[in-house]
């Protein structure tokens, strides 16, 4: 038995050493590790759909499956008018099969089957050893993401649905309830699919999708005709087409634009306390997480529309630059930024009369807890060369001041509590009443 465990390792040894280079860059999904998913394991499990192996044939998911397969129908159908074929897709889905299959680490998935539940177990399933099942999954989820994405474009633009108004996924009355969960689900890790897939469809058809690019841009409403929103919409230009998914594509456009980058200084003081010293705030000229300046004892930062989504879009963005090696982690440097900057409701309501945080989602105190949750096991790698403009030592070197320091003293101690600042008044008042008796009595003094 020895002998062989020697026999293997020394096989072992003419091995490489390291994957080839090629294998590390395409991979682009990934299973979030349980280190991340104790943080919060809801927020990367989709509600309503799956979409690619991961989450496939997961029970809650199910019911999904019978609209998957009515998009894929309604696709099929508007190619035919084209004189496109079934036979077609899979064709152009072959081609690019390998780079499918390449995209996502680990395909060894387990499933909840229903008789294996029975026995307290999971079915553990190889995608690799069903090529023909996972083409099939990626062409029938492919054409359900593009149906979603097309159906709102044309529900926003007026046109005329190929759907009922009363259909239950697809409807124009029945979007405000599926939409917003479908969209979270998209934006999932680890329910990810190709943008090569999606594009490779929308080829086939193009007389509905069109871009895929700009179809994803309208889904989510990453543009608008304000100029201060400009960038934008410019930032699918370039560095998109070269994203891997849709979350990655997602990334790129929240921070195509601003200098700010991570720092080595110690965490910013919390939005209150730099009031408190002096620090203005006001929104920056655009929402990429990058556009972060301080200049002139004012902050600028980048407005933050807060709903139930806005956790989980963070984490799985985090959990991304995290997994893969060249995504950057500019999304991550925004999350303990703003970490250091919210402590307490008071910190979430300073930054709201500014404008800067928007939305609702119950109380201050939730979103505050939720910026300190965030980042609880998140990494912040950072590189001197990439700093290009060091806010985080701004804030702290103009913090430091003697005047500064001064006044975020006597704001703490005097201003903050209402009785000791009523005492305070009292006191001024009872000084200024003395001195002017002291000049009082000293010109009776002199005049007489």
């Amino acid at each position: 038995m020895a002998e062989q465990w020697i026999l293997d390792l020394t096989k072992e040894l003419q091995l490489p050493q390291n994957p080839p280079a090629q294998e590390l860059s395409s991979k682009s999904i990934y299973r979030v590790p349980k280190i991340l998913t104790d943080v919060n394991s809801q927020a990367y499990e989709p509600k309503l759909a799956s979409f690619g192996p991961y989450h496939h044939n997961c029970r809650h998911l199910r019911p999904m499956e019978q609209h998957k397969h009515r998009a894929l129908i309604q696709f099929l159908r508007r190619i035919a008018k084209a004189s496109k074929t079934p036979d077609d897709v899979l064709i152009a889905m072959r081609k690019v099969e390998p780079s499918l299959i390449a995209s996502y680490d680990g395909l060894q998935v387990e499933e909840d089957d229903e008789d294996c539940l029975e026995r307290g177990r999971f079915r553990r399933r190889d995608w690799l050893k069903e090529k023909d099942e996972f083409l099939k999954l990626m062409i029938v989820d492919g054409c359900f993401a593009l149906e979603i994405m097309l159906a709102e474009k044309r529900s926003a633009a007026g046109e005329q649905s190929e759907y009922d108004s009363h259909d239950p996924v697809f409807g124009s009355e029945r979007k405000i309830y599926v939409v917003p969960d479908l969209k979270r689900d998209m934006l999932l890790l680890e329910n990810q699919l190709p943008l090569l897939a999606l594009t490779t469809l929308a080829a086939i058809d193009g007389s509905g999708i069109g871009d895929v690019n700009a179809l994803i841009k309208a889904f989510y409403n990453l543009f608008s005709a304000s100029p201060e929103d400009r960038i934008i919409d410019e930032g699918l230009k370039g560095p998109a087409e070269r994203s891997f998914h849709i979350l990655d594509l997602y990334r790129k456009i929240l921070t195509s634009e601003g200098e700010y980058l991570p720092s080595y200084e110690e965490n910013v003081q919390s939005a209150t306390e730099l009031r408190n010293a002096g620090v203005s705030f006001c929104k920056s000229n655009t929402k990429t997480f990058r556009d972060i300046s301080f200049n002139g004892g004012i902050l600028s930062l980048p407005p933050l529309e807060i709903d139930d989504t806005t956790e989980s879009s963070l984490l799985n963005l985090m959990a991304f630059e995290r997994l893969h090696a060249t995504a950057g982690n500019e999304v991550t440097a925004y999350a303990f930024f703003m970490d250091g900057l919210i402590n307490t409701a008071d910190d979430v309501a300073l930054l709201r009369t500014e404008e800067i945080i928007m939305g609702w989602v119950g109380c201050d105190g939730n979103i505050a807890n939720m910026f300190n949750k965030i980042t609880k096991e998140a990494t912040l790698v950072v590189f001197k060369d990439d700093i290009q403009v060091d806010v985080n030592s701004k804030l702290n070197t103009y913090c430091k001041k003697r005047m500064h320091r001064w006044r975020a003293s006597f704001v703490e101690t005097y201003l903050k509590n209402p009785w000791v600042f009523t005492s305070l008044l009292g006191g001024l008042f009872l000084l200024a009443l003395t001195v002017i008796q002291t000049v009082y009595s000293m010109l009776q003094y002199y005049n007489s």
